[in-house]
């Protein structure tokens, strides 16, 4: 069936968040829930990667919606959550995370630094029009 205008087609849900597709956008809405499964997560990722194979990722950018997810900074939660950026992020064209305070922002320039690879390519903003206008500038 298709979208209804101004109605942005939902792909994926879980306790975790949500991933909607935009033309040539997706956007994961992260939740306030914490990741406490690491079965839910897996789940997640699983999902994520049968809807968005590699090869359909290269015409693609990422949004990554962090305002409203948890602010941990435990070096466990840290590298459970860089190795689901590794999943995710793979093959996109661009990525972007969206922070909803300063020291968020600063977080994501921190995990930039330090975690090389994916996480470099991981631009950080608070404004969500300025990390759309990135996404989809060619």
């Amino acid at each position: 069936m298709p979208a209804t205008l101004g109605v942005v087609p939902e792909i994926l849900r879980n306790s975790l968040g949500v991933v909607v597709r935009e033309s040539q956008l997706v956007i994961l809405k992260r939740s306030a829930l914490p990741v406490v499964l690491e079965a839910e997560l897996l789940d997640f990722l699983d999902r994520f990667d049968a809807l968005l194979p590699l090869l359909l990722r290269r015409e693609l950018s990422l949004l990554m919606d962090m305002r409203e997810g948890p602010m941990r900074n435990e070096p466990e939660y840290e590298e459970r959550m860089n190795r689901a950026l590794l999943r995710m992020g793979s093959g996109f064209r661009r990525l972007a995370v969206l922070m909803k305070s300063s020291v968020g922002m600063l977080q994501a320039s921190r995990l930039r630094r330090e975690r090389g690879g994916i996480a470099a390519a991981l631009r950080p903003f608070q404004s969500e029009q300025e990390a759309r206008d990135y996404l989809l500038a060619h």
